[in-house]
């Protein structure tokens, strides 16, 4: 790690805190003079480049690539003062399907940018207040002659929070978060109108009707198990509203109303060391979660005059496993992990071919099996390989609108860096 310690960054530094007001309102307790005594900077950064095959539906994709960069100088001013600017970005080469509307979209390629910055405030009984300001964009392409930034679907996110964080000895804390977030979807409004006389349905036919702002709650923690494993779990409450988007009744208007969401969500995951021998270790890991979704919005199909009460909500129960084995002095790593999901919606009938409405309710299962492994060539470079198969499937048969049923199969090969 490298390190800056000179008065000019110093006064950088303390220009910048004083005059940024989120800091300065989270703590005052430490006066600000002491930032100067010291200033470290650590970078951290994490890359990976990957190229390969990509199959969906058995029908390959010639080359597909994948390439993620997390880039963070963080900076410590002394034992109290922190500050953490984090840029996290990833490119997609590959197909994929995304759940952005309610049912799965495929996209040809995705970009995600986001960056953020996080004041932290440490004290010596080991608590940490934390606030974080970020920005991010997403952009995807439906098709391969489609621009960057023009995409139906591109969206910004703005978000800001606080956080404090308690920890009473290594990997063991508690931490409450609180933040807010809010979702643009700029391309959207000038290009829906067709779609949705196609039958999306009358909820998505107002302008702005995807923007989203949401207030959330989070609560987890990481403590010590039987067997020297640790147990990390998390809770969490978000509020969602969309201002443009005007709840529809049975007859098809829409009301004055607008759309309100409660996602409610809880996860745990358990991992322990099960050979802890000196040429090689193998750790495993299970987790579980659990998700549901409470909307008060309604769908109806103007094609077929059908009303569908609480289109939108639904749960989804997750499991999982992660088995990671490090073999050697400077070890290879070969790891496995697979899981298995079920989304159940609670009100939305299903489906027929030519799209018949049934009276069962909506589910999709989706299964997925990765393996890696990772060979270290030089000092913070590793080469990897890695290979996938996914399946989704439905008892929903409907799919002129969303993908329900297909199955995916990827080989990936290049190299990752972290320093």
């Amino acid at each position: 790690m490298n390190s800056l310690k000179n008065g000019v960054v110093c006064g950088k530094w303390y220009d910048y805190v004083r005059h940024a007001p989120f800091l300065i309102g989270l703590i005052t307790t430490s006066p600000l003079p002491r930032l100067c005594h010291a200033v470290e900077v650590k970078p951290v950064i994490n890359a990976q480049l990957l190229g390969g095959q990509y199959f969906y539906n058995d029908s390959d994709n010639s080359f597909g690539g994948l390439a993620t960069l997390t880039a963070s100088p963080y900076t410590k001013f002394n034992e109290q003062w922190s500050l953490v600017p984090l840029y996290s970005g990833q490119y997609k080469g590959t197909q994929q399907v995304q759940d952005l509307i309610g049912g799965g979209t495929l996209f040809e390629e995705s970009q995600d940018h986001d960056f953020s910055l996080k004041g932290i405030r440490s004290f010596e009984n080991g608590l940490k207040i934390k606030a974080i300001g970020g920005y991010g964009v997403e952009w995807l392409r439906e098709t391969k002659n489609e621009s960057w930034t023009k995409g139906l679907y591109d969206n910004h996110r703005l978000s800001g929070g606080t956080e404090a964080e308690w920890s009473w000895a290594q990997d063991r804390f508690v931490r409450l978060a609180y933040d807010y977030y809010g979702v643009r979807f700029p391309n959207y409004q000038s290009l829906e109108s067709q779609e949705t006389s196609s039958g999306l349905g009358r909820e998505l036919a107002q302008p702005d009707v995807l923007n989203n702002g949401n207030h959330s709650l989070t609560l987890g923690g990481q403590c010590a198990i039987m067997g020297h494993g640790l147990f990390e779990w998390n809770a969490n409450q978000t509020f969602r509203h969309f201002a443009d988007q005007h709840v529809v009744v049975i007859s098809g208007d829409l009301t004055g109303e607008t759309r309100h969401d409660h996602l409610r969500s809880l996860s745990g995951t358990a991992t322990w060391p099960v050979v802890t021998q000196e040429q090689w270790r193998l750790f495993g890991a299970f987790g579980y979660s659990w998700t549901q979704l409470l909307s008060d919005q309604n769908s109806y199909d103007a094609q077929q005059l059908v009303f569908r009460p609480t289109f939108y909500s639904y749960h989804t129960q997750t499991v999982q496993t992660r088995w990671t084995a490090l073999i050697g002095p400077k070890p290879w790593s070969i790891s496995m992990q697979a899981l298995l999901s079920r989304q159940q919606y609670t009100n939305r009938p299903v489906q027929d071919a030519i799209g018949a409405y049934g009276t069962d309710k909506t589910r999709v299962d989706y299964a997925t099996v990765m393996w890696e492994l990772g060979y270290p060539i030089a000092k913070g470079f590793q080469l990897t390989l890695n290979a996938s198969l996914g399946w989704n499937d439905s008892n929903n048969q409907y799919t002129a609108l969303y993908q329900y049923h297909y199955h995916t199969a990827s080989y990936l090969a290049g190299f990752t860096y972290a320093y």
